[in-house]
């Protein structure tokens, strides 16, 4: 008997320890990355930031009485959480449409040379953060992908680990549907 113990059941013990310990090793690091590309989205949404405040510079000189939509985008900070990521992402998203909108009513803004300058930058930023969001939420996917299989799932639950929330997309369904267009010519 003790040699079964010995020969049969010590090994299998030690092999499910070191699995054990593997397997919360890898989700533990799955986090880490995670961490790591979420700041690539900080980095993003900072320079996106900086940007958007050099535009409000811009078109404080052409239309001064327009204060409430430049307090408003002040407001706008890096973020911490994914949650806290998608609202910052919303909110210079929503900043960025009032700037081209108050373009639309200055035409010596939206030809100036420099705010053309600064829209290209957006461009590049969103380009970047898309970028950024594309990473994050790969990772994210196969830490979820490890959380919910069987049998890293018991490790993940016994760690306190649960699906992560995906960077999202605004206005998915907006994007998909060509209805708007304005076809003319």
């Amino acid at each position: 008997m003790e040699n079964l113990f010995i020969y049969i059941l010590l090994p299998l013990i030690a092999i499910v320890l070191i699995w054990y310990i593997s397997a919360s090793n890898r989700l533990k690091r799955y986090r880490v990355v995670i961490d790591e590309s979420k700041r690539n989205v900080d980095i993003a949404l900072t320079k996106r930031y900086d940007t958007i405040f050099e535009m409000i510079k811009v078109a404080k000189s052409y239309a001064k009485h327009e204060a409430e939509t430049f307090a408003n985008i002040i407001k706008l900070r890096q973020s911490g959480s994914i949650s806290e990521s998608n609202q910052a992402i919303k909110s210079q998203n929503e900043a960025i449409e009032r700037i081209y909108a108050l373009a639309e009513s200055y035409p010596e803004l939206k030809s100036s040379e420099q705010f053309l300058n600064l829209q290209d930058q957006i461009d590049d930023e969103n380009e970047q953060l898309a970028a950024a969001k594309r990473i994050v939420n790969n990772n994210i996917s196969i830490f979820n992908q490890q959380v919910v299989s069987f049998p890293t799932s018991i490790i993940a639950k016994s760690n306190g680990m649960t699906k992560m929330d995906f960077l999202v997309e605004d206005d998915v369904a907006g994007k998909k549907s060509i209805e708007h267009f304005d076809y003319d010519v």
